[in-house]
């Protein structure tokens, strides 16, 4: 290390000393959500004009294409003392017109943080988290990824086309600089840049074309992904004009070299959901295969990671009672599926994937959506009702229902991820 590095290095412990101050995480480059002393010299290198902000865009924490004294600083205290990640749940909601966002403490009393002006996203948005960061990806007609801080009031960091029409659906991170978005409306699956430049100018790192693996139409209609391990796996689900032309399927592509290893052949048709992302769970995939919405013609499909093959349904529509539009796997013994039955209406049960068992309905309604559970064995539910539409918490353990009134957040809830230490 040269004698000015040290001393630079040196300089920013001593300020630190006496200026622990609460600032946006920044020196993660990695996406592990720490920050270690190579990643410092990384940040002081790049500070001093000896290596390109491109090695690690985190250290620039307000945008303006350079690393400053302050942005190290706080990158140090994020070594030593680990960046403050609140607990809370990020929730997207939309009444199909406007799109906003807002948020609940996880913790009691579960302080809303409602939406208000000037928080704007898509009107058809979902969530994702990486690195301490909101990605919401604005689908249909909006078709971009939007970069939210929680640091900064979550603070629009950037936002990045995928390309007009392509309507992402989905994003799935291999680290803090290569991620891949299913685009439902374009043959290709998109491999992008988590953290792009404030201008997007190296968002788009490439596209990967899987024309081959569609319909007739030559559009795949790609839904959701999973990595798991040096593998991406995308779910197909191959439409035309929106009704299911082929059986789904998913594609398995090795992350480190791009190509596609194989095509998975799936059961039924339609694999779709809200979830984020693809279900994985203990070696295997499961998802959704709804067929046609409103007929018992599908089910909960478990795809063996280690053989690369679809084994059936461990529950199918018939049996747990219509189309599972969002499921949570819990273990081998419970799950909880939302369900849209065949006069549209919604109802939220538990279901076991061994016996193949199902509950009563814990809560029925017009406008079920998303359920997620988060670290702490909790059950976020976005309840759409057109008369008192807000969110329900469930215990996982058990199924019981924690909240006794739903939480307003200001408009419908829709898409429900996760800020937790």
């Amino acid at each position: 290390m040269g004698h000015g590095k040290l001393v630079l290095l040196t300089a920013l412990l001593v300020v630190l000393n006496g200026n622990a101050y609460g600032q946006p995480v920044a020196g993660d480059c990695d996406g592990s959500g720490s920050v270690t002393i190579d990643e410092i010299i990384t940040g002081v290198n790049i500070a001093l004009g000896d290596s390109p902000l491109s090695l690690c865009p985190s250290f620039d924490t307000n945008g303006d294409g350079a690393v400053t004294i302050d942005e190290l600083i706080v990158a140090v205290n994020n070594a030593l003392n680990g960046p403050a990640t609140p607990a809370l749940a990020f929730i997207t909601a939309t009444d199909f017109q406007v799109g906003s966002w807002a948020t609940i403490s996880l913790d009691e009393p579960h302080t809303v943080d409602a939406v208000r002006q000037g928080r704007v996203i898509g009107s058809d948005a979902i969530a994702r988290t990486f690195g301490g960061l909101i990605y919401v990806i604005n689908r249909f007609g909006g078709d971009n990824v939007q970069v939210l801080d929680p640091q900064q009031d979550f603070k629009t960091l950037r936002q990045c086309s995928t390309g007009p029409g392509t309507n992402p659906n989905d994003l799935a991170f291999v680290d803090a600089r290569k991620a891949y978005v299913p685009l439902f409306a374009s043959k290709n699956l998109l491999i992008a840049n988590p953290s792009a430049s404030a201008d997007c100018s190296d968002f788009v790192l490439g596209n990967i074309d899987l024309s081959a693996y569609a319909d007739a139409d030559g559009i795949p209609d790609m839904n959701q992904a999973a990595v798991v391990g040096d593998r991406v796996y995308v779910s197909l689900e191959r439409l035309s004009n929106f009704v299911p032309a082929e059986n789904g399927a998913i594609i398995e592509i090795d992350t480190t070299t791009n190509q596609v290893l194989r095509e998975i052949d799936l059961t039924g048709q339609n694999p779709f959901g809200m979830t984020q992302g693809l279900v994985v769970h203990d070696g295997s995939i499961y998802v959704s295969e709804i067929g046609a919405f409103g007929v018992n013609d599908g089910g909960i499909e478990r795809v063996d990671l280690s053989t690369g093959t679809a084994q059936g349904y461990i529950i199918t529509e018939a049996e747990i009672g219509g189309d599972v539009t969002d499921f949570v796997v819990i273990s081998d013994q419970l799950g909880y599926a939302v369900l849209s039955k065949s006069d549209f209406s919604t109802a939220l049960v538990s279901f076991n994937p061994s016996t193949r068992s199902v509950s009563q309905p814990l809560l029925a309604g017009s406008g079920l959506t998303d359920i997620e559970l988060n670290k702490r064995g909790e059950l976020y539910l976005s309840d759409r009702n057109t008369s008192t539409p807000g969110v329900r918490i469930f215990r996982a353990s058990d199924g019981m229902q924690l909240t006794t009134s739903l939480i307003d957040i200001g408009l419908p809830p829709f898409g429900i991820v996760f800020l937790e230490p």
